[in-house]
């Protein structure tokens, strides 16, 4: 789904004077992973009409679950009733009976919201899975389907997610299947079984942090973002917060010294705008002045 950029063109030439030209916006790294959320792959049963229908409707369900990230969301009632052919945008189908779905954003988007389901932004930490003894393959399908990025470690590596973009999952072998421990953001959680278990704890544990109740719709919130010292940083900010996949506009309303004022409709409010800049780090918390009082919701550091 595209995203608009707009500002008034009476504000827009205000700022240009305003700031002198230094050269073009710098560009970080993201740190975060960026999922594909709208393109899925599923197994064929056959070559008939009737098994790429069916084929269609276990794909928008499994986009269900990985554009929400409840597990839950593949038994939707308001998904099992929509005709998933009207929402296919591309398909095509392999040798080996592998048909890939491109589904069109918007009006997945909105059959999403009809349904009642949050949504967790494309931009998630990369888990960290150190499980020994377990079926690596099976791992990454598992992730997938849940719309985790993973990858593996093994023992004597270095284990502790330092960055914020990053989380750790730990299986100890037992009896029963693996005791896990997820760690994340300073948050932990605990759960214990098959390999599935642990991946489902991990999506579950991020998917309450980064798809909470206020995705579920559309809102407008006020963002304001200190650190914009010329041009670059003006168009840099605005640039970043384009291209996060929950943003949905963005307005410009005043410029205030070093800190842009902002209008921000997005699926989701400003704190989950926080968490996710957090992941990357070119938006973080401002530094408080000496009465613990800042002008600013996040600081622009490219």
């Amino acid at each position: 789904m595209s995203r608009r950029l707009r500002s008034a063109s009476r504000a827009a030439a205000l700022l240009a004077l305003a700031f002198a030209c230094s050269g073009s916006p710098a560009v970080a790294v993201a740190a975060a992973v960026e999922v594909p959320l709208y393109e899925v792959k599923v197994s064929l049963a056959g070559t008939t009409e009737a098994d790429r229908k069916a084929g269609f409707a276990e794909a928008l369900r499994q986009l269900a679950v990985r554009a929400s990230g409840r597990g839950e969301a593949a038994s939707s009632a308001v998904i099992a009733a929509a005709d998933p052919a009207q929402y296919v945008q591309r398909y095509s189908t392999s040798a080996d009976r592998v048909l890939t779905v491109g589904f069109e954003r918007r009006s997945t988007q909105r059959l999403l919201q009809q349904a009642g389901l949050p949504f967790w932004p494309a931009e998630r930490p990369l888990t960290r899975v150190e499980a020994p003894g377990a079926d690596l393959q099976a791992a990454q399908l598992a992730a997938h389907r849940r719309g985790l990025p993973i990858e593996w470690g093994g023992p004597g590596e270095a284990r502790a997610p330092t960055d914020p973009a990053r989380a750790l999952l730990v299986g100890t072998p037992g009896a029963g299947g693996y005791e896990w421990s997820f760690a994340h953001a300073g948050q932990t959680a605990r759960a214990s079984g098959p390999l599935a278990a642990g991946i489902d704890l991990a999506a579950d544990t991020l998917a309450s942090r980064y798809a909470p109740p206020a995705t579920r719709s559309e809102s407008g919130f006020v963002l304001r973002v200190s650190g914009i010292a010329d041009l670059g940083d003006y168009a840099g900010v605005l640039d970043y917060l384009g291209s996060l996949s929950f943003v949905r506009d963005v307005a410009v309303e005043a410029l205030e010294g070093e800190v842009l004022r902002l209008r921000i409709t997005a699926r989701g409010d400003r704190e989950l705008l926080g968490r996710i800049a957090a992941l990357d780090g070119r938006l973080r918390a401002p530094a408080k002045d000496d009465g613990g009082v800042t002008e600013a919701d996040l600081h622009y550091a490219p």
